[in-house]
């Protein structure tokens, strides 16, 4: 019974329109099961398997009549799923959690607790080896997840900017007023698992949670509330020491800002590690090196993409399109200040998340 229960677990959370991980066949992928396993109790999934797709909310009564088990049962064991990080919940309504908050369940926290290092050699399995990644990070027809927010300093003073392009207009006006703090959990798993790359470059720091999602992460303990002066001055500082901005590929709606390293997270591997180049919307910008560069090689050492070279030729800094997401890292970094964020045009987000999941489900089913 229990077995079957993980399996319908695992059928609603493959209608979320990031879907589950599988086999070659189609089938729930092993190492992912065994994660679902460390989640949730075989009580718990049986619970579970009774509600709908991630972010579809249902009540306690809904639950525990599709089950046949008391109110009273069904409201314990969401509470107690709930307490967890496990499950979704607003009052008397609980979603399943949404894939970012599933996968990473035992990494939004630093102390290494039971289960941890399992759950990250699972995730080495079924999102690395079998490429679970290229769903994660966007579809098969190449739409990512996540777009670029280069910050506004570095792009050239007479340079179009639209509304919610770069990172200080897009949190001071256009990302939900509720925003929170918690740890970035890809790099919270590498350095549980002592495998952390770039250790001694960055802190393993936080990732800028937004609307309902800080609303979570505050309420499970795990996050910690700040307003939109502090997550600019948060923002401006990650992106000094070299990490990169980004957020949910959309303009309006955003659950999350994330700051991130090449070698530990999720979305920027796809073009840092696996050789997929559609993991990350890129911003319509490109850095251009001025008369006055000195060849100096800043700007090559903190692009984790490889998009910049030296022109020993030209003795100027030159910068690949097709690599360059425009985050704007390498112009902070310039001692000469002469490498700035001209306009690109070369991608469009969507106008807000809820055209963005709609735009996904469409060609999951296509």
């Amino acid at each position: 019974m229990s077995e079957d229960a993980y399996i319908r677990l695992w059928k609603k959370l493959d209608e979320n329109f990031m879907t589950a991980p599988k086999d070659p066949e189609g089938n729930p992928q092993p190492s992912f099961m065994k994660h679902l396993k460390l989640v949730y109790s075989p009580e718990e999934a049986e619970v579970l398997a009774h509600m709908h797709r991630p972010m579809k909310f249902i009540s306690t009564a809904e639950v525990a009549e599709a089950c046949g088990r008391s109110v009273e049962d069904v409201k314990e064991i969401l509470d107690r799923v709930h307490k967890r990080n496990a499950l979704l919940g607003m009052g008397d309504i609980y979603s399943l959690p949404i894939m970012p908050v599933l996968l990473n369940i035992h990494h939004f926290y630093p102390e290494i607790k039971a289960d941890d290092l399992e759950a990250a050699e699972l995730y080495q399995d079924y999102f690395i080896k079998d490429e679970f990644y290229r769903y994660y990070e966007g579809t098969k027809k190449g739409t990512p997840v996540f777009r670029t927010i280069p910050v506004n300093t570095v792009i050239e003073a007479e340079q179009r900017v639209l509304s919610a392009e770069e990172a200080h207009d897009f949190i001071m006006n256009h990302a939900p007023d509720e925003m929170a703090l918690a740890p970035c959990p890809c790099r919270t798993r590498t350095e549980k698992m002592g495998i952390r790359e770039c250790a001694d470059r960055f802190p393993v720091g936080s990732c800028i949670h937004l609307g309902m999602s800080a609303l979570h992460f505050e309420m499970m303990g795990l996050g910690k509330r700040i307003t939109r002066e502090q997550a600019v001055a948060y923002f401006d500082e990650m992106q000094e020491l070299g990490l990169v901005g980004q957020t949910d590929n959309s303009l309006t709606g955003n659950s999350i800002i994330c700051l991130c390293c090449g070698c530990c997270c999720s979305q920027l591997r796809g073009r840092t590690r696996w050789d997929n180049m559609s993991a990350l919307l890129p911003a319509n910008f490109i850095p251009r090196a001025g008369e006055d560069c000195l060849a100096c090689g800043t700007c090559t050492d903190r692009c984790f993409f490889g998009a910049i070279s030296i022109d020993e030729e030209a003795q100027r800094a030159v910068v690949d399109p097709e690599k360059c997401i425009g985050c704007g890292v390498c112009a902070l970094a310039c001692p000469q200040e002469t490498l700035k964020l001209e306009r690109l045009e070369r991608s469009t987000p969507f106008n807000s998340s809820g055209e963005m999941i709609k735009a996904f489900v469409a060609e999951k089913r296509a």
